[in-house]
């Protein structure tokens, strides 16, 4: 295994915190340090020594181009802009300090095919200003409960801004910042090696009650109803999944109705590594989202930062007008679509439990410094050997604004194979955050068969 230098600037605080079971709260000192040397939800502000990676200044991708419409398809910002540097199998060496061993793995699996190019980075990320208030206060009174499984003293904020532990990072990305409510289109797809696919098409609706300032105290974290469109074998399947902030209290319930069989069965086992099913194996449920669910199964050591190049303000990939048939190819998605950057990242490595059983022995989570969002997520087999890499593709939407996936990848380097999440190019309005939140019975199993019925 390739090892990478890790790069921190607080790695005094991360050595002392020890391991994961720290539960200790920020001090009002250290809080002090949000907006100040650190941005609001807890990056470092200034940029990197080179200027390569640049100061945070507010966010946000400057005006908006005339005649956007939300909802719609946004506009691309930076598309005047030239490639840096272009990363190829014959001088992915150069840059390694720089990629996972996933990324790189990539390089030399496709050699004649795979590559990144790199532009100049934007710390475009953004949210509302009453995020970072929140996100100020949570800061000195959220902490770890349940061994670390669930999060107490915190509601519609980031919890652990200033981190020092590996649990305390991923619990920033399960509960980070996604709006309150999203309805969302898009199609995925698992090709085969030569490139041939079956489309499958899923409409989402997403609740964050942990968001929502109306439901001050609610022990809720998220509420998903994702429906299948096609292909026609599994069209109006509709899965409902219910997350709570205290795994091990209330672990995750799930029911599924099949439009076939015109019934709602409850799904107790759709945690953890069963299989996606749309995604032909090739993903687990707990890599939904790059990391989705209880974390209860890992170890998590919290590493430190590192600068990595990651897909960043991914607007010309999930552009209007781009064909399912435009990003995908044999091997990979189209390499001439992503946009790299550099961006700091925290890294996070878990290792399996003793005891505990995962298709997954460790994986390695890299985390955008700015939103919490996992970017990168490598994932090693029984014997410890590289098997899986999944690649998120961010943007900023406008609406929120979120920071949010503009495609997500996964590749299965055994296989050969991967699937493509969240294709939205052929929709005219791929997602809205201006609906109103539905009343909880929405989110209920009587629910989705009236949903799912052909």
């Amino acid at each position: 295994m390739i090892k990478r230098p890790i790069v921190s600037l607080i790695s005094v605080i991360v050595l002392a915190a020890g391991g994961q079971q720290a539960l200790a709260k920020v001090s009002a000192e250290e809080a002090a340090r949000l907006g100040q040397e650190l941005t609001p939800v807890g990056a470092e502000k200034a940029g990197n020594a080179d200027g390569s990676i640049p100061e945070w200044t507010g966010g946000g991708v400057g005006e908006i181009p005339a005649g956007y419409v939300p909802g719609g398809h946004h506009p691309d910002p930076f598309a005047d802009e030239q490639p840096l540097y272009t990363i190829t199998a014959d001088n992915a060496d150069q840059y390694s300090d720089k990629l996972s061993e996933g990324q790189l793995a990539l390089f030399k699996l496709y050699p004649d095919t795979y590559k990144m190019k790199v532009f100049p980075s934007h710390r475009t990320y953004q949210a509302p200003d009453w995020v970072y208030e929140r996100t100020g206060q949570c800061a000195t009174s959220a902490e770890l409960v349940a061994g670390g499984n669930g999060v107490s003293g915190a509601h519609a904020c980031y919890p652990f801004p200033i981190p020092k532990t590996g649990l305390e990072v991923v619990w920033n990305h399960l509960l980070r910042w996604n709006g309150v409510y999203r309805v969302e289109a898009m199609d995925s797809a698992a090709p085969d090696a030569k490139g041939r696919y079956v489309l499958d098409k899923v409409t989402r609706n997403t609740y964050w009650p942990y968001w929502d300032k109306e439901r001050e105290g609610t022990d809720r974290l998220s509420m998903f109803i994702p429906r299948q469109l096609a292909p026609a074998r599994v069209a109006g399947d509709t899965f409902l999944l219910l997350d709570y902030l205290n795994a091990a209290d209330k672990p995750r319930q799930a029911w599924r109705y099949f439009g076939g069989q015109r019934r709602v069965r409850r799904a107790p086992v759709f945690v953890f590594d069963t299989p996606v099913p749309p995604s032909q194996g090739l993903r687990t449920v707990d890599a939904y989202d790059m990391f989705f669910g209880s974390p209860e199964k890992y170890n998590w050591e919290l590493k430190g930062k590192r600068e990595m190049l990651v897909g960043y303000n991914a607007y010309a990939l999930g552009a209007g007008g781009i064909k399912n048939e435009d990003v995908i190819q044999p091997g990979h998605i189209n390499p001439d679509l992503p946009r790299y950057e550099l961006h700091r990242v925290w890294v996070v490595e878990g290792t399996l439990k003793d005891g505990e059983r995962h298709i997954y022995s460790r994986r390695t989570l890299y985390f955008d410094e700015d939103s919490w969002n996992v970017l990168v997520h490598d994932m090693y087999d029984d014997k410890g050997q590289l098997w899986r890499t999944a690649h998120r593709h961010a943007k900023l939407y406008w609406e929120g604004p979120v920071m949010a996936e503009s495609n997500e990848v996964h590749h299965d380097l055994i296989s050969r194979r991967y699937n493509v999440v969240t294709m939205m190019g052929e929709y005219d309005g791929p997602y809205d955050y201006s609906q109103p939140v539905p009343g909880d019975s929405f989110f209920t199993p009587a629910n989705i068969r009236k949903m799912g019925v052909r």
